[in-house]
């Protein structure tokens, strides 16, 4: 049975705390443990955009209830006996508020019975009710050939790091390797309240794997 040590990290929610862009740190975590996934042999491949705003949640809320969303599915990853790495990135617009975008790991033989999960999880914790296309969820490219075919993953993975890390300063884009990874112009901005990116914690994966 694979380990389940992969939890959830980073600083506390401060619903205080309110942000433009995303820091050089907060992508280079992003980045880091979305590799640190595949190397350790569970590599990102779903997608998941929760768009809370369409659902009413207050601005301030919205960090709370998407780690909320990821307890749900570390815990019921982790009932099956599986770890689950993931990072995510918060951000607001005009259309869908204040959303996320969630990269992690389901392992294939779980894939049939994860697809209905991330709905119930959704509508259980939106007591405002849930509002269509709330949630959108997709699976990774090239994840289930990451194994023969690692470049083509790996620019998958790229690609959906580009789009995630798009509210960073625009000369980020180079220094972390991502220039050309995708087609939405990094630089912009978007104003967050509480935080703005979570990352699983490799220390915890480490600690399991000794």
């Amino acid at each position: 049975m694979p380990p389940a040590g992969l939890k959830r990290g980073g600083a506390r929610n401060r619903k205080d705390r309110t942000s433009w862009q995303l820091t050089s740190s907060q992508c280079c975590n992003v980045i880091d443990r979305s590799f640190d996934a595949w190397e350790a042999g569970y590599p990102m491949n779903r997608f998941i955009t929760l768009a809370w705003g369409k659902s009413q949640v207050d601005a301030r809320d919205a960090v709370e209830i998407t780690g909320k969303f990821i307890a749900c599915a570390r815990e019921w990853m982790r009932s099956h006996g599986y770890p689950m790495p993931w990072v995510w990135v918060q951000e607001y617009g005009d259309r869908f508020g204040q959303h996320a975008h969630i990269l992690l790991h389901v392992p294939l033989e779980l894939d049939p019975l994860f697809r209905t999960m991330p709905l119930r999880w959704s509508k259980a914790l939106l007591r405002g009710g849930y509002v269509t296309k709330t949630l959108e969820t997709q699976r990774l490219d090239f994840a289930r050939a990451c194994e023969s075919n690692p470049e083509a993953y790996k620019a998958a993975l790229a690609g959906k790091l580009h789009y995630m890390l798009k509210c960073a300063p625009e000369a980020l884009e180079r220094r972390l390797g991502l220039e050309g990874c995708g087609h939405k112009q990094w630089g912009q901005r978007s104003y967050v309240v509480s935080k703005r990116a979570g990352v699983w914690q490799k220390r915890d994966w480490e600690r399991k794997s000794d």
